[in-house]
């Protein structure tokens, strides 16, 4: 089954990612990826289809997803590994829990960031996952989760929560000013 982007422009389209994902074809889940879509068509039109298909996989789909605006001095934060750019696609609001991000929290740091231009971004809120993008720390437990290897590449990771909101952000280094970052080495 070939996807698109641009998928989000027609019923049958968007029914071929909710087949993909393997989620309830539900009214909620079916406008949440039409909106993630949507957005990734508008704002990352070079996304490949196969990070788009991860991203949807992190989200909790029966929980709104929608384009924010963030105004010029909003505050954010990041949490990277040492070895990251610290201008990467995912952000969250000050007060967020990094334990409910549905990302392994071994060897990351939080970096804190000010919105230098009003932005569009994607908020959603995020599922359980298996992170298998994180190296774990010595004697950390790990899960297998066999679907995970059809878009991350690994099948084996660490269970980390989710139920927190995360904010994706295309060319964050173009609106966003690292104000301060904790290494963690």
């Amino acid at each position: 089954m070939e996807l698109s982007l641009r998928d989000h422009l027609s019923d049958a389209g968007v029914a071929k990612w909710i087949a993909e994902l393997g989620c309830v074809n539900a009214p909620i889940p079916r406008r949440n990826v039409r909106a993630a879509l949507s957005f990734f068509d508008a704002q990352m039109p070079s996304l490949p289809v196969a990070d788009a298909l991860g991203f949807l996989s992190a989200m909790d789909l029966s929980k709104p997803v929608a384009r924010v605006h963030l105004k010029s001095g909003e505050r954010l934060l990041g949490f990277r590994t040492y070895t990251e750019s610290p201008f990467k696609l995912f952000f969250v609001r000050r007060g967020s829990n990094p334990h409910s991000l549905g990302i392994n929290t071994a060897g990351r740091s939080v970096v804190h960031f000010t919105v230098r231009f009003p932005v569009l971004a994607l908020e959603s809120f995020t599922t359980g996952a298996i992170d298998s993008w994180t190296s774990r720390r010595p004697g950390q437990p790990s899960t297998v989760a066999p679907r995970a290897k059809k878009w991350f590449g690994k099948e084996f990771g660490v269970l980390a929560d989710g139920g927190g909101k995360q904010l994706i952000i295309p060319q964050s280094y173009s609106y966003l000013l690292v104000e301060a970052s904790s290494t963690g080495r």
